[in-house]
């Protein structure tokens, strides 16, 4: 079989192609593209962002073959399948075309050595608890700024997968399945060559830029796509159902075991490579520069940093391991279902996963925060870049049960409980999402509770009909009580769940906030107190600064988030005109229908103002009433 699809999808933020408003405020060095027109990014410490969307025009195109086979011998039957398709991505759009500034209260502190405060020495740092962010906007003093920017990238990508699966009955209670499955994605490569990585010196000693066209002083040349293609994606897979015969009602045991690669991991480093500056004597395609504020990069509004404007030969911001590796999921389950009568149906069941060569995100060319060498002193000739590595893993255990009623009287019920936790070191599967590590030389602190850890979450949904109007009822179909009663409906769902982990973060004018978006990556200290102590969401006193030049010794993800309980419900019914196919359908909805407040995240940098305070909740209770008329 022969596939073509092909799609486009654009999306225009408020200020595109309208006026230059980073021009008219004076502000140099943003993305010349009438597309990516508007103010710069503005991220603070005790304030919330202000942004704009990135412009986004995609045409993406993919072709391919599929071809299989079946064959039955006996007790077996085989599967065997072969696939092969290009995909070809066409992208226009902007990681930072706007370019992003950061305010962190650094130009307005104080300068002190050791707590003392001093004036004029290269030693001088500022001192905890003095500046502030927004007067540092006032003045036009940025911490870090930050832009990145190209023409249009046009990426290939080649996917071959072939497998073998065996249904093999052995009896007429059970029943195995034996597959194993081969992928291989090859990275993306850019139509022009028009991509740069960084090529990492032993022990991260130096870098230098390559592309595809110029080899590495360090490892030799790059593949096309910067990043050495992975041949050993190999998948096997087993599954057994069992139905026990000498229970009374249907009991059926299920097992199984497979491994699962993610191969959209490879999409997110296109984009990023092809917006990194080429090697020295290469034309120029991309602009990328990330800086944070210093003696040899001094930052103000009136410019964004550009490459060749600062001592750092080497500008690019972000990198990606030569030798990554496709990441993987094991995942093993088994589950017991029983019939328990009388409509009654139950599940229980275990579901295992680990994760193996997950993205880590992490900084190598920064030092500790708070110091006068907190940027950039351990490759002199580069600024601060970001580095992804497929060295995280991730464990994740769940009971799960399940209790489903079928409809049975005019009503039907599915209720469902799991308690899991999910452990890892990089709370992402492919490179999205992830957050950037503390401290490059020391990750094991960053082991911790995943971003998406509910450790309860409990689901009910019902189906609920009107009792009257049928033979069975008090009210006789054909009079006009059970008329007017008959074919009532009550839906709903009640979803109640314990909260998303947050850590205990710190901002303000010891961090550097360049090659992070603004959001930093240093935790607090644990000051040893209980955490879910207290009358608020958690206990602030849990947590404090950290002194100047150590990172904090707090884990990530260990505040209970505030937990959520909703319950959505639908009344109506469908009135029928005679035998015609005219009928009138009335329905009224209820969106969170107890007007349960759901607070979704918490304010968690110690030296915000809002520190402990809720900053954002979910929707509040909506009300619906439709009436629709067919014919």
């Amino acid at each position: 079989m022969v596939t073509f699809n092909r799609n486009r999808n654009q999306t225009t933020p408020f200020f595109a192609n309208g006026a230059d408003v980073a021009a008219e405020l004076g502000i140099a060095g943003t993305s010349t593209n009438p597309v990516d027109f508007g103010p710069p990014n503005l991220n603070f410490t005790n304030f919330g962002a202000l942004s704009d969307g990135q412009p986004v025009l995609t045409r993406n195109q993919s072709q391919g073959g599929t071809e299989s086979m079946i064959l039955s011998r006996g007790k077996h039957t085989l599967t065997l399948g072969a696939q092969y398709s290009r995909n070809d991505t066409s992208t226009t759009t902007q990681q930072n075309g706007r370019g992003t500034f950061n305010f962190n209260g650094e130009a307005t502190s104080e300068l002190g050595y050791n707590g003392v405060p001093c004036l004029g020495s290269a030693q001088c740092v500022p001192i905890q608890g003095t500046g502030f962010d927004l007067a540092d906007f006032l003045l036009g003093m940025p911490q870090s700024a930050s832009v990145a920017y190209s023409p249009a990238m046009y990426f290939t990508q080649n996917v071959w997968t072939g497998y073998l699966l065996d249904d093999w009955k052995l009896s007429a209670n059970l029943t195995v399945n034996l597959g194993l499955r081969y992928e291989f994605f090859a990275p993306l490569q850019e139509k022009y060559n028009e991509m740069a990585n960084l090529d990492i010196a032993p022990g991260f000693a130096n870098v230098a830029t390559v592309a595809p066209t110029v080899p590495g002083p360090y490892s030799g040349p790059f593949p096309a796509g910067l990043i050495n293609p992975d041949y050993r994606d190999f998948s096997p897979r087993l599954g057994l159902a069992y139905k026990v015969p000498f229970i009374k009602r249907s009991t059926i045991i299920r097992a199984g075991y497979g491994i699962y690669y993610n191969g959209q991991s490879y999409i997110p480093f296109g984009l990023k490579l092809a917006q990194q500056p080429q090697p020295a004597g290469l034309p120029p395609f991309a602009v990328s520069a990330s800086v944070n504020n210093g003696v040899d990069t001094p930052l103000s509004l009136a410019s964004l940093p550009q490459p060749g404007e600062y001592p750092s030969e080497i500008t690019n911001t972000f990198a990606v391991d030569r030798f990554y590796r496709t990441p993987y999921a094991q995942s093993w389950n088994l589950t017991i279902q029983h019939d328990l009568g009388k409509g009654f149906f139950m599940e229980v069941g275990y579901l295992g996963t680990k994760g193996t060569h997950l993205d880590i995100l992490m900084l190598p060319n920064e030092g500790p925060p708070g110091t006068a060498s907190s940027s950039g002193n351990q490759l002199a000739n580069a600024t601060g870049f970001t580095y992804d590595a497929p060295i995280g893993d991730s464990s994740f255990n769940a009971l799960q049960t399940h209790l489903m009623r079928r409809f049975r009287g005019g009503m039907s019920m599915n209720a469902r409980y799991n308690f899991s936790k999910s452990i890892d070191d990089a709370s992402t599967f492919g490179g999205v999402g992830g957050t950037v590590a503390q401290n490059w030389l020391d990750l094991a602190a960053e082991r911790g509770l995943s971003s998406f850890n509910r450790t309860h979450v409990f689901t009910l949904s019902w189906v609920y009909t009107s009792p009257f109007g049928n033979p069975n009822s008090r009210y006789a179909a054909s009079g006009w009580p059970g008329r007017l009663l008959r074919n009532w409906s009550l839906t709903g769902g009640l979803t109640a769940e314990s909260g998303t982990p947050l850590t205990a973060r710190v901002l303000g004018n010891e961090t550097e906030l360049a090659q992070t978006n603004g959001t930093g990556s240093e935790r607090a200290n644990a000051t040893g107190l209980a955490i879910e102590s207290g009358a608020g969401f958690f206990n602030p006193a849990a947590f404090s600064v950290p002194p100047a030049g150590q990172f904090g010794n707090a884990g990530r993800n260990t505040i209970p988030g505030p937990s959520l309980v909703t319950v959505n419900a639908t009344f109506g019914r469908s009135f029928q005109f005679g035998d015609t196919r005219r009928h009138l359908e009335f329905r009224a909805e209820a969106n969170n229908l107890l007007n349960q407040v759901n607070y979704t995240n918490v304010a968690t940098v110690v030296n915000s103002v809002n520190y402990g305070l809720p900053t954002t909740a979910s929707s509040m209770r909506t009300l619906d009433v439709v009436m629709r008329f067919r014919f």
